[in-house]
């Protein structure tokens, strides 16, 4: 409990946590002007269940387990941001739970230190709104100065709490985080629904329910050539049974193509009958490849026959596009590999300096998770942010948020402040603050007390 008697600028307390609920739970007080501002972030697993199993390359998985992040501001304003983290794969997926436990921890540590140091004026990329609170310059400043950001799973745990910042932001000045990063182009956009590597009765059921949402789909595939062409042609049926039916198709490998003259062969063997349909093939090569003029000639085959390439573990900051650019027509950008949206922000630039096209992506997620990546999409082409579509419903605690067209193949963006979604229910918030007040506004939805 807080002392009133002894509150000054810098106290914190590490918050008994519920156990097993709560992985951290820190309380900081800042100076605001004349007034105390309590800050709470805690950081807790969130388990989801998907609807059928979801393979790559690389993993299948029934079950995730990602990240939480959440801001209380003085026991009344709620913000959230969801981490996806996926099987760690080496070189791309580098983080879990327990790393993001660790980051937060030295972060708090550090936090506690730079807190009595005045951060007013510290100049934030990629936030545009009229006046930012001091303490969230403060919160800011410590993030990005942080000594464990030389850990190689930072980027996962910053873009959480990035996260929970732009969704508070928005939330205090009734501002959509597109605003806050000044994306305001409000042309509706096409996503794409993600059928992962699966016996044919689950990839069967995925891709009807996909079809429910969107008629334009994404393939997991690997270098199994015969295994490509088996699962192309059950899709192609089942997709044609929708009258008409024109929806555009990508091709992910999760970088399984061990060299330019496989993935030659794949689009000669595997791709060929569908060339009117396949929009991109995505990160065939290998991460770290650095046969560029390999690569090259294979996006100059793709790109002939009318296939973009896109790049997506083989890129995590702006800096990773300029190594690839000849190998690629684009990129995917997810939060998790960029740290956050700013990081993302700068890979948007970068991509446009280079004449590259751009791609939104998201983990497999919650609601929330898929709007963060949402809030991007203006400055993109396509997306796949079917993340909520592939757990099931009970692992949802968030509603609302952007809404799946089928009949016009497109999102419907949230105009709600912040992030745009919204709890389903008020479990996950709890505060001795907060009994005394009537209601409580958890991030737009106000919660009456009876």
């Amino acid at each position: 409990t807080w002392d009133n008697k002894t509150q000054h600028q810098g106290v914190y307390i590490k918050m008994k946590a519920e156990e097993g609920k709560y992985l951290n739970d820190y309380c900081f007080l800042f100076q605001e002007g004349t007034e105390k501002v309590k800050v709470q972030i805690r950081h807790r697993p969130l388990l989801l269940h998907l609807r059928t199993s979801f393979g790559t390359s690389h993993s299948s998985t029934t079950v995730r387990s990602n990240s939480l992040i959440e801001i209380i501001l003085n026991d009344t304003l709620f913000s959230a941001a969801e981490i996806g983290l996926p099987p760690k794969k080496a070189n791309c997926y580098l983080a879990d739970n327990t790393d993001i436990k660790a980051w937060l921890e030295i972060f708090f540590e550090y936090l506690s230190k730079v807190i009595l140091e005045r951060k007013e004026g510290y100049k934030i990329q990629h936030l545009f709104c009229h006046e930012v609170p001091m303490f969230v310059q403060t919160l800011f400043y410590a993030m990005d100065t942080c000594p464990a950001n030389i850990k190689d799973y930072s980027k996962a745990a910053r873009n959480g709490l990035e996260g929970a910042l732009y969704d508070l932001v928005g939330k205090m000045t009734k501002l959509t985080v597109r605003d806050l990063l000044s994306l305001k182009e409000s042309v509706e956009k096409p996503s794409f629904y993600t059928v992962g590597i699966a016996d044919l009765e689950e990839t069967l059921q995925s891709l009807r329910f996909g079809l429910k949402y969107t008629t334009h789909i994404k393939i997991k595939l690997n270098k199994d050539l015969a295994r490509g062409k088996e699962i192309l042609k059950v899709i192609k049926d089942e997709c044609e049974k929708i009258p008409g039916y024109k929806g555009k198709w990508s091709i992910d490998m999760n970088a399984d193509c061990d060299s330019p003259e496989l993935c030659i062969q794949f689009l000669d063997v595997v791709l060929a009958p569908y060339i009117d349909r396949i929009y991109m093939l995505e990160q065939p090569f290998p991460i770290k490849e650095k046969d560029v003029e390999g690569w090259k000639k294979v996006k100059e085959a793709y790109e002939k026959k009318g296939i973009c390439v896109f790049a997506d573990e083989s890129v995590n900051t702006s800096e990773s596009i300029e190594s690839i650019k000849d190998m690629v027509s684009g990129i995917n950008i997810k939060l998790e590999k960029c740290g956050g949206y700013r990081g993302a922000m700068n890979c948007i630039s970068k991509a446009n300096s280079l004449g590259l096209k751009i791609w939104i992506g998201t983990m497999v997620g919650s609601s929330l998770l898929t709007n963060m990546g949402a809030c991007l999409t203006p400055a993109a082409l396509y997306s796949d942010l079917d993340g909520e579509l592939l757990v099931t419903d009970e692992s949802q605690p968030y509603a609302h948020g952007f809404v799946w067209d089928v009949k016009n193949e497109v999102i419907h963006l949230s105009n709600a402040p912040g992030i745009g979604v919204t709890l389903k229910y008020c479990l996950l918030y709890t505060s001795d603050a907060a009994d005394e007040r009537s209601s409580v506004d958890l991030g737009g939805r106000r919660i009456i007390k009876k």
